[in-house]
């Protein structure tokens, strides 16, 4: 889809709303032309409101568990629909500013668990055989995963994706497929989920990992 033969359609339907009748036709007269030209009905016109954002990930075929709760996370606080795409980065898909939003959570949460996983491996789990350290450490980043919801929801309001951004999906994405997910191979009758769980609700999205400022999250 041409985004800008939409912009330019859109902006013709916005002047085809003037209170000078001339310029009003003229401009409505050139919204059609347009469309006709490209191919464009009304839904598609709707649908150029939907936008993509892409966040690095794990980059494997079967990401862990914990990389999909996050991202499903973030999906639900900030309202957005979620994807991989070939390269095992996160596509997230919603309504205007809402999929940058929702891939600069990703962004910088994702840096902030990868971190807190290794600095709980170093304080709890160093004793703990290769496999055992994996799954508990694994079990840790699920409640960790869980846990940021309430930094994502502190500086986003709650929406839902729409019926929109799911006609999105099955226009632009109908082959997608659920990804399979590697579940963490420990028990959780160990503490690390609650662990996990509060070290994700200290979660910060006020400043980027390493110091920088992070952008405001501010919807338009």
């Amino acid at each position: 889809m041409n985004k800008t033969v939409l912009a330019k359609i859109k902006k013709c339907l916005a002047l085809a709303r003037s209170a000078n009748e001339h310029e009003a036709a003229t401009a409505l007269a050139k919204a059609c032309e347009l469309m006709d030209q490209h191919g464009i009905d009304e839904e598609d016109i709707g649908l150029g409101d939907v936008a993509e954002a892409i966040a690095r990930a794990s980059r494997t075929i079967k990401p862990p568990l914990w990389e999909g709760m996050l991202s499903a996370t973030v999906c639900h606080a900030v309202g957005v629909r979620c994807l991989i795409n070939r390269d095992g980065d996160r596509v997230f898909v919603g309504v205007q500013s809402r999929a940058e939003i929702a891939g600069y959570a990703f962004s910088v949460l994702f840096r902030q668990l990868k971190r807190a996983r290794a600095d709980y491996i170093k304080a709890r789990l160093k004793r703990c055989g290769p496999s055992r350290k994996r799954g508990r450490a694994d079990v840790f980043c699920e409640g960790w995963a869980s846990g940021a919801y309430q930094a994502i929801v502190q500086l986003v309001s709650k929406a839902e994706p729409g019926a929109i951004v799911e006609r999105y999906l099955e226009k632009q994405y109908p082959h997608a497929r659920p990804v399979d997910s590697r579940a963490a191979k420990a028990k959780r009758a160990d503490d690390d989920f609650h662990n996990g769980y509060d070290g994700g609700r200290n979660a910060s999205l006020h400043q980027a990992v390493g110091g920088g400022a992070a952008a405001p999250l501010a919807l338009t």
